[in-house]
């Protein structure tokens, strides 16, 4: 009884894993370029948004704008981002979108103020994946402070 000699694999079936993996790194990085030029794009578009906002709102961390006086206090306000931020790209996206929605519903309440301005994370493990993925939480008071304009004689 003879037994026959296992052929050697050919050379293209032992490097079909090796480009496999090259592949799926190939596709990974595009992947991630795209995601963050994305990202980019919304970053830069809310940070457009924010210019033009900040000049109708003021937002301090103080519990009172210094050198005004408050005359109204509207109530509590707070914002929490859209995005879910698993890089640090998404996650400057993430604290943009909760500021600026912060900012917009002051302003819906009548405020030309925000005090006490303050922020939160929240952390958790998303559903399937390895990844922790965080949301952020802007919260404040809104208020109605006397914003006095500079005369031209106290300037002097």
């Amino acid at each position: 009884m003879t037994i026959a000699a296992a052929t050697p694999p050919s050379a293209i079936f032992s490097t079909l894993p090796l480009l496999a993996l090259l592949l799926v790194i190939i596709a990974m990085f595009r992947w991630n370029r795209r995601s963050k030029t994305n990202t980019k794009r919304q970053l830069d578009q809310l940070e457009r948004e924010f210019k033009v906002i900040r000049n109708e709102i003021l937002l301090v961390t103080t519990n009172a704008v210094p050198g005004e006086r408050t005359v109204r206090t509207i109530g509590y306000v707070e914002a929490l981002s859209e995005a879910e931020a698993a890089s640090d790209w998404e996650y400057r996206l993430a604290e943009k979108q909760a500021l600026l929605d912060l900012a917009r519903q002051g302003i819906a309440m009548g405020a030309n103020a925000i005090v006490g301005l303050r922020k939160s994370n929240a952390h958790y493990d998303q559903a399937g994946s390895q990844w922790r993925v965080s949301r952020v939480t802007y919260q404040g008071t809104a208020v109605v402070v006397d914003r006095k304009m500079p005369s031209a004689e106290s300037a002097a």
